[in-house]
């Protein structure tokens, strides 16, 4: 699917005339076009999409970090919108400007994160969201009805579910290996826990 595929969906949910093109366009074509790049990056920093996550190595950098406690500097990917985890997993770290991530974990470090992959990569139901969230964007400006922008955002909260869930298929959940809780609890029909 293209952009303006997606864009032309969106406008067809506010009422209006399908597009084929972004050429030539009027306010509210301009204006999804707007909402469409300004969203993408939002909608996909604020999920764990399957299909817009990496695993990579990243890049110890020679200069020590400025503070002290860090041991460690990275440098982040430059498409890097949002960490998921590290391996090793460890949660001793924080990220600074220009892409750079302190930490006191060294080694080869691997970081699992999101970024943003072209259009074209983007699946069905991630295009139907997004759909929805920019004409949840331009509801007001375009219908200027209330009663109408709450349906459209209670639309596209029914969407968002039903696209985290088809994304979440693309990652099995594991069981617990491990249940202290469980395990370690004294859970009789006994008082105190005495047998």
């Amino acid at each position: 699917m293209q952009k303006v595929q997606i864009i032309s969906f969106a406008l067809g949910l506010l009422g209006r005339k399908p597009i084929i093109t972004l050429d030539n366009q009027n306010d509210i074509t301009a204006a999804a076009e707007q909402a469409f790049d300004f969203l993408v990056p939002v909608i996909l920093s604020k999920g764990q999409w399957r299909f817009a996550t990496k695993i990579i190595q990243v890049s110890e950098l020679e200069v020590d970090p400025i503070i002290t406690y860090w041991k460690y500097s990275y440098q982040l990917p430059s498409d890097y919108l949002k960490m998921i985890r590290q391996y090793p997993h460890n949660y001793d770290f924080e990220m600074y400007d220009d892409l750079k991530m302190y930490s006191n974990v060294g080694g080869p470090l691997y970081i699992e994160y999101i970024f943003q992959p072209s259009i074209s990569q983007f699946p069905p139901y991630f295009n139907e969201y997004l759909a929805y969230a920019i004409a949840e964007n331009l509801a007001l400006s375009n219908a200027h009805s209330v009663t109408f922008a709450s349906k459209l955002a209670q639309d596209k909260g029914v969407i968002m579910a039903q696209a985290l869930a088809s994304d979440a298929q693309n990652r099995p959940q594991t069981p617990l290996m491990s249940q202290p809780i469980i395990t370690n609890r004294a859970v009789t029909s006994y008082p105190y826990g005495q047998y």
